[in-house]
């Protein structure tokens, strides 16, 4: 039942605010004016709220930082929601509490805080959903960057999930410089970051992102899923190569992937990749087994997708544990589907054991399907290193010695370092011009693997001559590396000479500044201290303390404050 009393207040309690920022909860002849319109951000909030309400299956228990006049705390208090809101004018909460007698079934309360004060006092699971609305940017402001994050990485490990308006450098305020370049970076103490959408505020036309963050959750186009595993490389030899600019999520047999575009140097790379894998899964070839896309989405910053987790273990992880499995089934499998890419006109430009999971039954099944594409190329090498590099696929799944060169692959791992009978299945294969070379050619040979003997009339001039080519190629792949890193290297090395520098051309200011201070505070003191007077009543002193007197006397003859006795004698006589 409301209580009319204090409803009758609530006017009075409107008008006297600073500012109206929110509409009021259910009463739109008080939301005539107001700052911002709240509505667009809800409908984010409110998919992500039921998303997570039907993970936990139960209302959900929320924290409103900042919430002035408490629009969002009632309204997810109408969806079932147990609030608490925070704001620190007490004018705020105020209108809030008054708000709350009007509705004394929903489950909300308030008080007056500062959000660098509440925060620490959250305890371990004490909610499952923060807001922090548009409110980070003042803290970042008064207390830096480092600290915002340090405190939001800090939450992160004690909450389910947040979700964080940021507001930008660029936005035409005065605390907008001291905003970080990527807004996104604020929130890098949570595992888990999306971008929900970007909104207009009232300062300027500048749209803020709206974040949902979790270190237990993905939340993507309104649905949400707990993940076990995450990693920002795809695999062990990725070695940061895109620069934290993807996170892969795993978790209820399902692979989330998300790429951010907001790194120039990556964005192509990753926004291709991404095309790749969502036209494949879309259509994929008749005979090639591939798991199911089940939603995708693209926004300005990132681009995202989810599909079924095909089931097993990394070929790359098995052979490095030592464990055993069955080489040439996974070359009869491999080619069983490298031939269906190659009858659709498509190829994988990344066969390596790293993309290959062997299923609990044994069974090998190529991954990362970004990588397939129209071009008839391996992604390091040109057209002819497509081939090459399934010969060193088939030498390091046949010997079990992998390849750890860094930062490419080498092409070292000839045919003639194969074991019987591969080495007779790819000589066969070298017979023919390479203008004939395809993935159903080595199919066939390799379905007569037992049958094929080393023909001692093989082209070797053709071979020399082609595996020549080849070698070139890697040497100059692997000095275009080099010559990167070498590059990178110099710029660290430059940037830490430059930084010794600054320290030591401080470090000399502070020396010059110490000796001038200490002149200058010496000069009066030595001044004071000629006064022949102020001598013998510092050698008074020292007289009256004799365990004193032998340290003293040292550092007084350095400063010239001793004289002999006769001079004092022949002063006090005048």
């Amino acid at each position: 039942m409301i209580n009319k009393n204090i409803s009758n207040l609530l006017p009075g309690l409107v008008g006297a605010l600073p500012e109206v920022y929110q509409p009021i909860f259910a009463h739109p002849e008080l939301s005539g004016i107001v700052s911002r319109d709240c509505e667009d951000r809800f409908l984010h909030i409110t998919q992500a709220y039921r998303a997570l309400e039907g993970q936990l299956n139960r209302p959900l228990r929320v924290l409103d930082l900042g919430c002035a006049q408490g629009f969002f705390s009632f309204n997810l208090a109408k969806l079932g929601a147990m609030v608490d809101g925070v704001d620190y004018l007490d004018a705020n909460i105020e209108v809030c509490r008054a708000l709350a007698t009007e509705y004394p079934e929903f489950k909300v309360s308030f008080q007056v805080g500062r959000i660098e004060d509440i925060l620490p006092l959250v305890e371990q699971d004490q909610y499952d959903l923060v807001l922090g609305l548009s409110v980070f940017h003042h803290l970042v402001y008064k207390k830096g960057i480092n600290v915002v994050k340090e405190m939001l990485a800090e939450l992160s490990g004690k909450i389910t999930a947040g979700i964080f308006e940021l507001a930008l450098h660029t936005e035409p305020v005065y605390w907008a410089p001291f905003q970080p370049q990527n807004s996104r970076s604020i929130l890098d103490g949570f595992i888990f970051v999306h971008e929900l959408a970007e909104h207009k505020t009232h300062l300027s036309d500048v749209y803020r992102p709206l974040f949902v963050a979790s270190n237990q959750y993905w939340f993507l186009n309104g649905q949400a899923g707990k993940f076990d595993v995450w990693q920002v490389d795809s695999h062990v030899f990725a070695c940061g190569v895109h620069r934290g600019t993807r996170r892969y999520f795993f978790g209820k047999n399902l692979c989330i992937k998300i790429f951010y575009l907001d790194r120039i140097e990556r964005a192509e790379i990753n926004f291709q990749e991404y095309s790749n894998e969502i036209t494949f899964l879309s259509n994929p070839p008749p005979g090639f087994n591939s798991p199911r896309l089940l939603q995708q989405g693209k926004s300005k910053n990132e681009i995202w997708l989810v599909r079924e987790q095909v089931p097993g273990e990394l070929l790359f992880d098995i052979i490095s544990a030592g464990k055993k499995y069955d080489a040439q089934r996974v070359l009869r499998d491999i080619l069983a589907q490298l031939v269906a890419l190659e009858a659709a006109g498509i190829y994988h430009n990344d066969m390596r054991i790293w993309n290959v999971i062997i299923g609990p039954d044994g069974r090998a099944s190529l991954i990362d399907y970004g990588a397939i594409t129209k071009d008839k190329k391996d992604c390091v090498w040109s057209s002819s290193g497509i081939f090459l590099t399934f010969f060193i696929f088939v030498y390091e799944v046949t010997t079990g010695q992998i390849d750890f060169s860094n930062p490419v692959r080498t092409k070292a791992s000839s045919v003639y370092q194969l074991k019987q009978p591969y080495q007779n299945w790819l000589f066969a294969f070298w017979q023919t011009s390479s203008a004939e070379w395809s993935f159903k050619l080595l199919q066939q040979l390799f379905i007569r693997i037992d049958e094929l003997e080393k023909d001692s009339q093989i082209k070797e001039g053709a071979l020399q001559q082609y595996w020549i080519k080849a070698i070139e190629e890697s040497v100059n792949a692997q000095v275009s590396f080099d010559s990167y890193f070498k590059e990178q290297q110099l710029r660290r090395e430059m940037k830490n000479k430059a930084f010794q520098k600054t320290v030591l051309s401080f470090q000399l200011m502070l020396c010059l500044f110490k000796r001038a201070i200490s002149r200058l505070f010496l000069w009066p003191l030595r001044k004071m201290l000629t006064n022949p007077y102020v001598k013998i009543k510092a050698l008074n002193v020292i007289d009256r303390h004799p365990k004193l007197k032998k340290h003293l006397r040292m550092v007084a003859m350095r400063l010239g404050l001793i004289v002999n006795r006769s001079t004092i004698k022949e002063y006090k006589k005048n």
